[in-house]
């Protein structure tokens, strides 16, 4: 298990995330700036995770039959410099245009690297996993509060140095760049069919998990989209004060995503999915009809339940394409950008018509049907996957 590899790929992953993480802050400014209406706004986040759901396939098809190394490094940058990039656009239709190159950036760099990481966690391959899958969610807990801080501070000419995480990776994976390329070469690029198991004899069980990471996606892209709207809306809240609450969400994510398969392995599945979704839902409660402390323990807590099946759902994809991991990651990651996309355009079309509380409503109330769909989840332990897998 190459510890430092590990490090280095996870803390890309982190530089990768906080750029779309920062994306949601970015709202409010770019409302005013174009004069846009909510779902407008909201289509700019659609953009972005449509073309991450479309094209993250895609790349994690051609992994499946030669792995591109180089795609590691240039879509961190890609990712980072394309959104920066969003503060100078004069146009609409530019900005539109930058947050799709940011997300081919995305979508290229994440199947590539989650091969990376299993190939240099020998062993260790779901501990390598779970490290990965957190540093996304520390980058989408960061970018937020990075990006709000910074424009605050500094003005549009801060968003500079929202850069400097970008970079920082870039160097820290060029320094164990051997090691990664090195591991990487050793998978085995072609598994022979007898030995594949047809995912195709369980694809009523993949869409059934596609469709739960669809319904868990759009409530937690949806609070970190709207929260910042909904606190401008009602004036509760200062901007960083809100950019506070998405941040809060996202970090308690991230202990989510690691709690979420040591529960599950001990109490099984199911009941961790059923759980933490009921949890989900009551913390959601409290965090709209609260305030203060109050409202800052609920929206933490809320994410780190939304968040614990996550690494769950995606071993579960695996298992059931382990021939196929590339593809198995890119329809997981894939279908969670996209979702997020969809339900975030979809909400926004919703706050037109009826406003921003019956949206935070609305999303309080979704987690009900995480619930639902968890009891169809089949229970059964996580079976061995080869190495060349």
């Amino acid at each position: 298990m190459h510890r430092k590899s590990i490090l280095a790929i996870t803390l890309a992953h982190v530089s990768v995330d906080i750029q779309t993480g920062s994306l949601a802050v970015l709202l409010p400014l770019l409302l005013s700036t174009f004069n846009l209406n909510y779902a407008a706004a909201a289509a700019i986040i659609t953009a972005n995770n449509i073309i991450i759901a479309v094209a993250q396939p895609l790349f994690g098809i051609l992994g499946d039959h030669k792995s591109y190394k180089w795609m590691v490094p240039v879509g961190c940058l890609l990712t980072g410099a394309a959104m920066v990039s969003v503060l100078w656009q004069p146009y609409y239709g530019l900005v539109l245009a930058a947050v799709i190159l940011s997300g081919i950036g995305s979508a290229m760099f994440h199947p590539e690297a989650l091969s990376r990481i299993r190939a240099v966690s020998g062993a260790k391959a779901t501990s390598g996993t779970s490290f990965f899958f957190s540093g996304g969610n520390v980058g989408f807990a960061l970018g937020p509060i990075f990006a709000t801080v910074l424009l605050e501070r500094l003005g549009k000419a801060g968003g500079l140095l929202m850069l400097l995480p970008t970079l920082l990776a870039a160097v820290l994976l060029w320094t164990q760049w051997e090691t990664i390329a090195q591991q990487g070469a050793k998978k085995a690029k072609t598994v022979a069919a007898s030995a594949v198991r047809p995912w195709q004899a369980a694809a009523g069980l993949v869409a059934f998990l596609m469709l739960l990471i669809t319904l868990r996606s759009t409530v937690v892209t949806g609070l970190q989209s709207f929260i910042p709207l909904y606190f401008h809306h009602t004036g509760d809240l200062n901007r960083e004060a809100a950019a506070f609450l998405v941040t809060l969400l996202a970090i308690c994510g991230a202990a989510g995503t690691l709690t979420g398969g040591l529960l599950a392995d001990r109490y099984g599945r199911k009941l961790t999915m059923a759980t933490t979704a009921l949890l989900g839902l009551g913390f959601l409660y409290v965090f709209l009809h609260s305030s203060g402390i109050v409202q800052m323990a609920a929206i933490g807590l809320a994410g780190a339940s939304l968040s614990a099946a996550w690494p769950i759902i995606v071993v579960m994809i695996q298992e059931t394409m382990p021939g196929n991991v590339g593809l198995a990651s890119g329809l997981s990651l894939g279908t969670a950008y996209g979702a997020s996309g969809l339900g975030v355009g979809i909400l926004g079309s919703f706050a037109d018509a009826f406003g921003l509380p019956a949206t935070m409503q609305l999303l309080t109330l979704l987690p009900t049907g995480i619930f639902l769909m968890t009891l169809f989840v089949p229970e059964r332990r996580a079976k061995a996957v080869a190495a060349t897998d």
